[in-house]
């Protein structure tokens, strides 16, 4: 069989179905699928393809610090092909792509394709890490992206066309639509009593609340929202740096109706707030969140701030409205 290594960070649990298709699809081809990462799958384990956890050295105290990952090398040293990250996190996958003429026989990356957060995150330190991605980007054997205009953006610039393809980044929507049916009315009832949610339109936000994601924008679109209309609440799913931070702005702005519900990592509490929501409001940096809410029949509002990631790009006519970045159009549109 041909051995395949992936190298991934961690598995989350949007991915535990995916590849466990890609493990049986890929017997099926002969190819044997082996998954290196630093992280074991989260939420629950999985006997459906093989995976490796490795010793890992970070270096800081954050999610996106830089890390090691030790034994790798040796680790997917004689693959036929290696299937690396298109981020340079892992400090392990550059130093592997200086030798890959001698550990594979074919290198593809897999991810953005193009970094459409670089924008917002301007700094030397940023082009000098997005120059030395797309040198190592251009020279490599095959591409995966997230999207197709990730995929488009390396065809205008000359990556062969049959070696690049888009392989839509998503969740397994039908495990959240299987989660959404068993909730019972009684459910969601208990839920709106405990938050005060009853006879109100309810907004949700889901995502990591660090300020590059706008809630603080959001807190004042809300505030103008309220003066026209009361009967309206907002849920903000997610935890992170900012979130002592919008807890005292949101009570300087005396604002009612507004719960911060934390990180939620179970499935079932995390449909059960989408199933309470009207609308999906994400000013900024769009990412996986609009297709839990897509997925649950909810549509978005977000603006026409940079840096939204590859998954605007699911957004339609049909689905979301992108407003401009002022408050007041942002709390219009909400309303209308």
């Amino acid at each position: 069989m041909r051995k395949v290594s992936v190298i991934q960070r961690e598995i989350p649990h949007y991915r535990i179905r995916f590849f466990e298709e890609l493990y049986a699809q890929g017997r099926a081809r002969n190819l044997d699928i082996l998954v290196y990462c630093a992280m074991p799958p989260t939420q629950r384990s999985s006997s459906g393809f093989l995976y490796r956890v490795l010793p890992v050295r970070y270096f800081g105290k954050t999610k996106s610090s830089s890390y090691w990952l030790h034994g790798l090398v040796e680790a997917i040293a004689g693959s036929d092909i290696v299937v690396a990250p298109q981020e340079l996190q892992c400090l392990t996958v550059p130093y592997l792509w200086v030798r890959r003429k001698r550990i594979c026989k074919t290198w593809i990356w897999w991810g953005h394709g193009y970094n459409f957060q670089a924008s917002v995150r301007s700094s030397l330190a940023t082009s000098i890490k997005e120059s030395v991605k797309g040198f190592m980007t251009s020279r490599a054997d095959g591409l995966i992206t997230y999207t197709e205009r990730g995929a488009e953006y390396w065809r205008r610039r000359g990556f062969p066309k049959d070696r690049v393809i888009p392989y839509y980044n998503t969740i397994d929507v039908e495990e959240l639509r299987r989660a959404a049916a068993e909730i019972s009315e009684t459910q969601l009832i208990e839920h709106r009593r405990k938050l005060r949610l009853k006879g109100k339109h309810v907004l949700l936000f889901s995502g990591r609340l660090y300020a590059e994601k706008k809630v603080d924008f959001l807190l004042r679109a809300f505030a103008h929202l309220k003066k026209s209309c009361s009967n309206v609440a907002l849920l903000i799913i997610g935890d992170g740096e900012e979130r002592d931070r919008l807890q005292r702005s949101a009570k300087e702005l005396e604002l009612q109706d507004v719960h911060f519900l934390g990180e939620i990592v179970d499935l079932k509490d995390t449909v059960a707030y989408f199933a309470l929501a009207d609308l999906m409001v994400l000013p900024s940096m769009v990412g996986l969140a609009i297709v839990h809410g897509f997925a649950l029949g909810l549509p978005m509002v977000t603006t026409s701030a940079p840096g939204h990631g590859p998954e605007i790009d699911y957004l339609s006519e049909e689905n979301g409205i992108i407003t401009s970045t002022e408050t007041y159009e942002y709390a219009h549109n909400i309303r209308s």
